[in-house]
């Protein structure tokens, strides 16, 4: 950093040049934006007010967005485009519905937002209602906005019903047992036949 100091000039001037010049040899000057994507976050009220958008109630990321988009918003203002970029701001799934696209009356319209993450209190409301009104013309007229809340869920739920029946005849019993032997052989075979089994107690029973 050259000095703009020169010689004949005080010895306090030349002390506060030398200062400044230590300061700014040093300063990153690529940090020094007033885009209001990278810009510090202490300009966005000060951006806001020059490009005349309200950015009450929105967080900084959503305050960024519609301030960048400020200078198309005025210049489409009054328009559907307009309307629906400064809901995609804070809602990026907002959709405008013009009244010749659901059969509705002459000028009217809806909005319609679907969200799983956002959740709609009455201060979410009325930022999506200052928005429109904000942007649209003075002719149109909102007819409705909708609401469309998604959630998503993980889980499982199943149901399953088995029923069975098991019989069972006791004691025991060997109903027919044959003896078949061959003199010549010396062998014997037996047959044996079981019956379904029942837990049936007949104890007591005449």
């Amino acid at each position: 950093m050259n000095t703009l100091m020169l010689n004949h000039h005080p010895k306090q001037s030349k002390a506060i040049d030398l200062s400044a010049k230590t300061r700014f040899e040093d300063l990153n000057l690529a940090s020094i934006t007033n885009l209001a994507l990278n810009c510090d976050e202490r300009l966005l009220p000060i951006l806001a007010n020059a490009y005349d958008v309200s950015i009450d109630g929105l967080s900084q990321k959503e305050s960024r967005k519609l301030i960048s988009k400020a200078l198309l918003l005025d210049r489409y203002n009054g328009t559907t485009w307009a309307i629906k970029e400064a809901l995609r701001a804070v809602f990026p799934t907002a959709v405008v519905k013009e009244w010749f696209n659901y059969g509705g009356k002459p000028y009217f319209f809806k909005v319609k937002v679907s969200t799983t993450n956002v959740s709609f209190d009455e201060r979410t409301l009325n930022t999506l209602e200052r928005l429109i009104y904000d942007f649209k013309n003075v002719r149109s007229v909102l007819e409705a906005i909708e609401i469309e809340i998604e959630s998503k869920n993980d889980s499982f739920n199943a149901n399953a019903q088995i029923s069975a029946e098991t019989i069972e005849i006791l004691p025991f019993q060997t109903t027919q047992i044959e003896n078949n032997q061959k003199p010549s052989l010396n062998a014997m075979g037996v047959f044996m036949c079981e019956i379904i089994r029942t837990n049936i107690d007949f104890k007591g029973v005449y």
